[in-house]
Protein backbone atom coordinates (compact mmCIF):
# COMPACT_ATOMS: atom_id res chain seq x y z
CA UNK A 1 0.00 0.00 0.00
CA UNK A 2 1.66 2.97 -1.12
CA UNK A 3 2.33 5.69 1.51
CA UNK A 4 0.45 9.03 0.86
CA UNK A 5 0.78 12.79 2.30
CA UNK A 6 2.98 11.18 5.16
CA UNK A 7 0.58 8.40 6.12
CA UNK A 8 -0.90 5.03 5.16
CA UNK A 9 -4.40 4.45 5.27
CA UNK A 10 -6.22 1.30 5.50
CA UNK A 11 -10.16 0.01 6.56
CA UNK A 12 -11.80 -1.99 9.17
CA UNK A 13 -15.82 -2.29 8.86
CA UNK A 14 -16.00 0.13 6.47
CA UNK A 15 -14.27 2.60 8.52
CA UNK A 16 -10.98 4.44 7.39
CA UNK A 17 -8.25 4.84 9.68
CA UNK A 18 -4.49 6.05 8.63
CA UNK A 19 -1.18 5.83 10.66
CA UNK A 20 1.47 8.71 10.13
CA UNK A 21 4.76 9.43 9.79
CA UNK A 22 5.93 9.96 13.70
CA UNK A 23 6.58 13.39 14.58
CA UNK A 24 10.26 14.16 16.07
CA UNK A 25 8.70 15.18 19.55
CA UNK A 26 7.10 11.38 19.39
CA UNK A 27 10.51 10.41 18.44
CA UNK A 28 12.06 12.15 21.34
CA UNK A 29 9.57 10.58 23.95
CA UNK A 30 9.53 7.06 22.44
CA UNK A 31 13.63 7.22 22.44
CA UNK A 32 13.30 8.39 26.47
CA UNK A 33 10.90 5.60 26.88
CA UNK A 34 13.15 3.08 25.12
CA UNK A 35 16.30 3.70 27.59
CA UNK A 36 14.03 4.21 30.93
CA UNK A 37 12.86 0.40 29.88
CA UNK A 38 15.83 -1.24 28.83
CA UNK A 39 17.53 0.22 32.76
CA UNK A 40 14.86 -1.43 34.37
CA UNK A 41 15.21 -4.33 32.72
CA UNK A 42 18.68 -4.50 33.15
CA UNK A 43 18.28 -3.61 36.35
CA UNK A 44 16.54 -6.73 36.92
CA UNK A 45 18.37 -9.23 35.59
CA UNK A 46 17.13 -9.69 32.34
CA UNK A 47 19.13 -11.30 29.42
CA UNK A 48 21.11 -9.65 26.90
CA UNK A 49 21.19 -10.03 23.34
CA UNK A 50 24.71 -11.09 23.15
CA UNK A 51 23.26 -13.95 26.04
CA UNK A 52 20.84 -14.79 23.29
CA UNK A 53 22.95 -17.95 21.70
CA UNK A 54 23.85 -19.66 23.98
CA UNK A 55 20.18 -19.15 26.18
CA UNK A 56 19.18 -20.62 23.23
CA UNK A 57 21.07 -24.00 22.84
CA UNK A 58 20.96 -24.40 26.96
CA UNK A 59 17.16 -24.17 26.72
CA UNK A 60 17.68 -26.77 22.93
CA UNK A 61 15.84 -24.57 21.16
CA UNK A 62 18.77 -24.35 19.03
CA UNK A 63 21.68 -26.36 17.92
CA UNK A 64 24.00 -27.71 15.31
CA UNK A 65 21.60 -29.75 13.25
CA UNK A 66 19.35 -26.29 13.77
CA UNK A 67 22.10 -23.90 12.15
CA UNK A 68 23.20 -26.72 9.72
CA UNK A 69 19.74 -26.70 7.95
CA UNK A 70 19.60 -22.71 8.23
CA UNK A 71 22.34 -22.44 6.59
CA UNK A 72 21.87 -24.92 3.91
CA UNK A 73 18.75 -22.99 3.30
CA UNK A 74 20.29 -19.95 3.03
CA UNK A 75 22.85 -21.61 0.24
CA UNK A 76 19.71 -22.82 -2.10
CA UNK A 77 18.43 -19.22 -1.95
CA UNK A 78 21.49 -18.05 -2.95
CA UNK A 79 22.09 -20.79 -5.85
CA UNK A 80 18.50 -19.71 -6.82
CA UNK A 81 19.18 -15.88 -6.97
CA UNK A 82 21.86 -16.93 -9.59
CA UNK A 83 19.70 -19.06 -11.47
CA UNK A 84 17.30 -16.16 -11.69
CA UNK A 85 19.72 -13.81 -12.68
CA UNK A 86 21.57 -15.94 -15.07
CA UNK A 87 18.40 -16.91 -17.20
CA UNK A 88 19.00 -19.41 -19.70
CA UNK A 89 16.56 -21.68 -18.70
CA UNK A 90 12.77 -22.40 -19.51
CA UNK A 91 10.51 -20.26 -17.84
CA UNK A 92 8.79 -23.38 -16.05
CA UNK A 93 11.83 -24.24 -14.65
CA UNK A 94 12.78 -20.79 -13.55
CA UNK A 95 9.04 -20.42 -11.93
CA UNK A 96 9.76 -24.05 -10.20
CA UNK A 97 13.46 -22.09 -8.64
CA UNK A 98 11.53 -19.12 -7.78
CA UNK A 99 8.79 -21.44 -5.54
CA UNK A 100 11.73 -23.34 -3.84
CA UNK A 101 13.30 -19.79 -2.98
CA UNK A 102 10.06 -18.63 -1.73
CA UNK A 103 9.99 -22.14 0.45
CA UNK A 104 13.16 -21.88 2.01
CA UNK A 105 12.53 -18.57 2.86
CA UNK A 106 9.38 -19.55 5.45
CA UNK A 107 11.57 -22.46 6.69
CA UNK A 108 14.22 -20.50 7.43
CA UNK A 109 11.94 -17.87 9.46
CA UNK A 110 10.01 -21.05 10.99
CA UNK A 111 13.57 -22.10 12.26
CA UNK A 112 14.20 -18.62 13.95
CA UNK A 113 11.12 -18.32 14.96
CA UNK A 114 12.30 -19.71 18.48
CA UNK A 115 15.36 -17.18 18.57
CA UNK A 116 12.71 -14.38 17.61
CA UNK A 117 10.47 -15.10 20.66
CA UNK A 118 13.44 -15.09 23.28
CA UNK A 119 14.79 -12.50 21.72
CA UNK A 120 11.51 -10.28 22.96
CA UNK A 121 12.66 -11.22 26.12
CA UNK A 122 15.54 -9.49 26.20
CA UNK A 123 16.43 -6.27 27.32
CA UNK A 124 16.82 -4.67 24.27
CA UNK A 125 13.63 -6.81 22.44
CA UNK A 126 11.72 -5.34 25.93
CA UNK A 127 13.13 -1.72 24.80
CA UNK A 128 12.09 -1.74 21.12
CA UNK A 129 8.87 -2.91 22.07
CA UNK A 130 8.12 0.10 24.17
CA UNK A 131 9.36 2.63 21.79
CA UNK A 132 7.31 0.85 18.79
CA UNK A 133 4.21 0.68 21.00
CA UNK A 134 4.48 4.45 22.15
CA UNK A 135 5.44 5.67 18.31
CA UNK A 136 2.22 3.46 16.85
CA UNK A 137 -0.04 4.63 19.30
CA UNK A 138 1.01 7.89 18.88
CA UNK A 139 0.11 7.73 14.98
CA UNK A 140 -3.24 6.16 15.09
CA UNK A 141 -5.52 8.28 13.68
CA UNK A 142 -9.05 8.58 12.25
CA UNK A 143 -8.08 9.02 8.58
CA UNK A 144 -10.68 11.95 8.28
CA UNK A 145 -10.41 14.10 10.85
CA UNK A 146 -6.65 13.22 11.94
CA UNK A 147 -7.99 12.64 15.54
CA UNK A 148 -5.92 10.20 17.56
CA UNK A 149 -7.54 6.75 17.73
CA UNK A 150 -5.48 6.35 21.32
CA UNK A 151 -6.50 9.73 23.21
CA UNK A 152 -3.87 8.77 25.87
CA UNK A 153 -1.68 7.29 23.33
CA UNK A 154 0.01 4.16 25.16
CA UNK A 155 -1.69 4.17 27.91
CA UNK A 156 -5.42 3.60 25.95
CA UNK A 157 -3.11 1.07 23.28
CA UNK A 158 -2.01 -0.87 26.38
CA UNK A 159 -5.69 -1.64 27.39
CA UNK A 160 -6.99 -2.40 23.54
CA UNK A 161 -3.82 -4.37 21.96
CA UNK A 162 -7.07 -7.03 20.72
CA UNK A 163 -8.56 -4.04 19.26
CA UNK A 164 -9.28 -5.28 15.57
CA UNK A 165 -8.36 -1.38 14.43
CA UNK A 166 -5.25 -1.59 16.57
CA UNK A 167 -3.88 -4.90 15.34
CA UNK A 168 -4.72 -3.82 11.91
CA UNK A 169 -2.83 -0.12 12.13
CA UNK A 170 0.37 -2.08 14.13
CA UNK A 171 0.98 -4.08 10.98
CA UNK A 172 0.17 -1.02 8.82
CA UNK A 173 2.76 1.08 10.78
CA UNK A 174 5.40 -1.28 10.85
CA UNK A 175 5.58 -1.08 7.24
CA UNK A 176 5.38 2.19 7.08
CA UNK A 177 8.48 2.59 9.55
CA UNK A 178 10.38 -0.27 7.65
CA UNK A 179 9.03 -0.34 4.39
CA UNK A 180 9.05 -4.00 4.58
CA UNK A 181 6.33 -4.30 1.97
CA UNK A 182 9.00 -3.17 -0.31
CA UNK A 183 11.71 -5.62 0.37
CA UNK A 184 8.74 -7.74 -0.15
CA UNK A 185 8.74 -6.70 -3.94
CA UNK A 186 12.22 -6.55 -4.42
CA UNK A 187 13.08 -10.17 -3.52
CA UNK A 188 14.34 -11.96 -6.61
CA UNK A 189 11.97 -14.49 -6.47
CA UNK A 190 8.93 -11.99 -5.90
CA UNK A 191 10.17 -9.99 -8.61
CA UNK A 192 10.55 -12.68 -11.49
CA UNK A 193 7.21 -14.05 -10.28
CA UNK A 194 5.56 -10.61 -11.12
CA UNK A 195 7.62 -9.82 -14.00
CA UNK A 196 6.20 -12.92 -15.59
CA UNK A 197 2.41 -12.98 -14.44
CA UNK A 198 2.92 -15.96 -11.98
CA UNK A 199 1.64 -13.94 -9.10
CA UNK A 200 -1.29 -11.16 -8.05
CA UNK A 201 -0.34 -8.04 -6.78
CA UNK A 202 -0.55 -9.95 -2.99
CA UNK A 203 1.67 -12.85 -4.63
CA UNK A 204 -0.79 -15.47 -4.89
CA UNK A 205 -0.61 -17.77 -7.89
CA UNK A 206 -2.59 -17.20 -10.73
CA UNK A 207 -2.87 -18.70 -14.07
CA UNK A 208 -2.79 -16.39 -17.61
CA UNK A 209 -6.36 -15.28 -16.99
CA UNK A 210 -5.46 -14.25 -13.53
CA UNK A 211 -7.54 -16.45 -11.62
CA UNK A 212 -6.55 -18.27 -8.76
CA UNK A 213 -4.72 -21.40 -9.08
CA UNK A 214 -2.37 -24.14 -6.85
CA UNK A 215 1.30 -25.20 -7.18
CA UNK A 216 0.30 -27.60 -9.78
CA UNK A 217 -1.82 -25.26 -11.53
CA UNK A 218 -5.27 -26.36 -10.30
CA UNK A 219 -8.03 -23.12 -10.05
CA UNK A 220 -8.84 -22.86 -6.19
CA UNK A 221 -10.93 -20.01 -4.74
CA UNK A 222 -9.45 -16.96 -2.51
CA UNK A 223 -10.56 -19.52 0.75
CA UNK A 224 -8.28 -22.67 -1.07
CA UNK A 225 -11.08 -24.18 -2.16
CA UNK A 226 -10.57 -26.35 -5.99
CA UNK A 227 -12.88 -24.88 -7.74
CA UNK A 228 -14.09 -25.86 -12.03
CA UNK A 229 -14.75 -22.59 -14.13
CA UNK A 230 -17.94 -22.89 -16.35
CA UNK A 231 -18.34 -21.12 -19.44
CA UNK A 232 -20.70 -18.80 -18.56
CA UNK A 233 -17.94 -16.85 -15.88
CA UNK A 234 -19.07 -19.05 -12.97
CA UNK A 235 -17.10 -21.98 -10.71
CA UNK A 236 -18.06 -24.84 -8.93
CA UNK A 237 -16.62 -26.73 -5.92
CA UNK A 238 -14.84 -29.71 -6.84
CA UNK A 239 -12.34 -32.11 -4.77
CA UNK A 240 -8.58 -32.24 -5.54
CA UNK A 241 -9.47 -34.85 -8.49
CA UNK A 242 -11.76 -32.53 -10.03
CA UNK A 243 -15.00 -34.51 -8.86
CA UNK A 244 -18.28 -31.98 -8.04
CA UNK A 245 -18.70 -31.48 -4.38
CA UNK A 246 -21.37 -29.47 -2.75
CA UNK A 247 -20.78 -26.54 -0.21
CA UNK A 248 -20.16 -29.03 2.55
CA UNK A 249 -17.86 -30.77 0.54
CA UNK A 250 -20.38 -34.08 -0.05
CA UNK A 251 -19.65 -35.14 -3.51
CA UNK A 252 -22.69 -33.96 -5.53
CA UNK A 253 -23.49 -36.85 -8.05
CA UNK A 254 -26.89 -39.20 -8.80
CA UNK A 255 -26.61 -42.77 -7.25
CA UNK A 256 -27.02 -45.54 -9.79
CA UNK A 257 -28.06 -48.77 -8.25
CA UNK A 258 -25.44 -51.30 -7.44
CA UNK A 259 -25.17 -54.28 -9.79
CA UNK A 260 -25.63 -58.26 -9.15
CA UNK A 261 -23.13 -60.89 -10.35
CA UNK A 262 -25.24 -60.78 -13.30
CA UNK A 263 -24.96 -56.97 -13.63
CA UNK A 264 -28.52 -56.51 -12.84
CA UNK A 265 -29.61 -53.28 -10.85
CA UNK A 266 -30.12 -54.18 -7.19
CA UNK A 267 -32.89 -53.26 -5.47
CA UNK A 268 -31.54 -50.88 -3.20
CA UNK A 269 -35.21 -49.88 -1.41
CA UNK A 270 -35.44 -53.32 0.38
CA UNK A 271 -32.30 -52.95 2.38
CA UNK A 272 -33.31 -48.84 3.31
CA UNK A 273 -36.49 -50.87 4.84
CA UNK A 274 -34.80 -52.97 6.94
CA UNK A 275 -32.15 -50.47 8.10
CA UNK A 276 -35.01 -48.14 8.65
CA UNK A 277 -36.56 -50.89 10.85
CA UNK A 278 -33.70 -51.43 12.88
CA UNK A 279 -33.25 -48.00 13.23
CA UNK A 280 -36.57 -47.38 15.18
CA UNK A 281 -36.21 -50.47 17.07
CA UNK A 282 -33.11 -49.10 17.86
CA UNK A 283 -34.77 -45.67 19.15
CA UNK A 284 -37.95 -47.38 21.01
CA UNK A 285 -37.25 -47.36 24.58
CA UNK A 286 -37.10 -50.55 26.13
CA UNK A 287 -40.45 -50.74 28.22
CA UNK A 288 -42.35 -50.26 25.09
CA UNK A 289 -40.98 -53.53 23.27
CA UNK A 290 -42.11 -55.94 26.57
CA UNK A 291 -45.34 -56.73 27.31
CA UNK A 292 -46.62 -55.67 30.42
CA UNK A 293 -47.45 -57.99 33.02
CA UNK A 294 -50.67 -57.96 34.96
CA UNK A 295 -50.56 -57.05 38.57
CA UNK A 296 -50.69 -59.75 41.23
CA UNK A 297 -54.02 -59.35 42.75
CA UNK A 298 -53.78 -58.94 46.55
CA UNK A 299 -55.22 -61.20 48.66
CA UNK A 300 -57.57 -59.78 51.26
CA UNK A 301 -57.76 -61.39 54.97
CA UNK A 302 -61.22 -60.65 56.70
CA UNK A 303 -61.06 -59.10 59.93
CA UNK A 304 -62.02 -60.51 62.84
CA UNK A 305 -65.15 -58.43 64.74
CA UNK A 306 -63.06 -57.62 67.95
CA UNK A 307 -65.74 -57.48 71.21
CA UNK A 308 -64.99 -55.05 74.03
CA UNK A 309 -64.68 -56.78 76.77
CA UNK A 310 -66.11 -55.29 80.06
CA UNK A 311 -63.03 -53.92 82.57
CA UNK A 312 -63.13 -56.58 85.32
CA UNK A 313 -63.57 -55.05 88.95
CA UNK A 314 -60.44 -54.04 90.84
CA UNK A 315 -59.57 -56.18 93.80
CA UNK A 316 -60.57 -54.37 96.99
CA UNK A 317 -57.56 -54.08 99.50
CA UNK A 318 -56.94 -56.34 101.69
CA UNK A 319 -56.11 -55.47 105.21
CA UNK A 320 -52.85 -56.54 106.80
CA UNK A 321 -53.33 -58.01 110.20
CA UNK A 322 -50.51 -58.22 112.90
CA UNK A 323 -49.62 -61.10 114.96
CA UNK A 324 -51.28 -59.86 118.00
CA UNK A 325 -54.78 -59.84 115.34
CA UNK A 326 -54.38 -55.77 114.96
CA UNK A 327 -54.92 -54.79 111.29
CA UNK A 328 -52.61 -51.86 110.44
CA UNK A 329 -54.85 -49.04 110.49
CA UNK A 330 -55.86 -49.76 114.34
CA UNK A 331 -52.10 -49.77 115.16
CA UNK A 332 -51.60 -46.14 113.07
CA UNK A 333 -54.81 -44.86 114.70
CA UNK A 334 -53.02 -45.80 118.23
CA UNK A 335 -49.59 -44.45 117.32
CA UNK A 336 -51.59 -40.78 116.42
CA UNK A 337 -53.16 -41.01 119.74
CA UNK A 338 -50.41 -41.36 122.14
CA UNK A 339 -48.79 -39.26 120.33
Amino acid sequence: MPIEDGKRTFEVDGAKYAVRIPKVQDIKEANELRSKTFNEALGRGDMLRDQLESELRKRELWNDNREMEYQTLRREVLDGEFKLKKGGIKLKDAKSVALDMSDNRTRMIDLLSSRTDLDSNTCEGKADASRFNFLFSSCLVYDETGDLYFPNKLDDYLLKQDDPVAVKGATEFYYLISGSDAIDDRLPENAFLKRFNFVDEQYRLVDGDGRLTDREGRHVDEYGNYIEWQEDGSYSLVDVKGRQVDSVGDFDVEHSPFLDDNDTPIDESIYDEAEEAEEDDAEEPVAATTEAKPKAKRKTRKKKKVVAKEPEPEPEPVAVVTEEGESEDELEEERVEAD
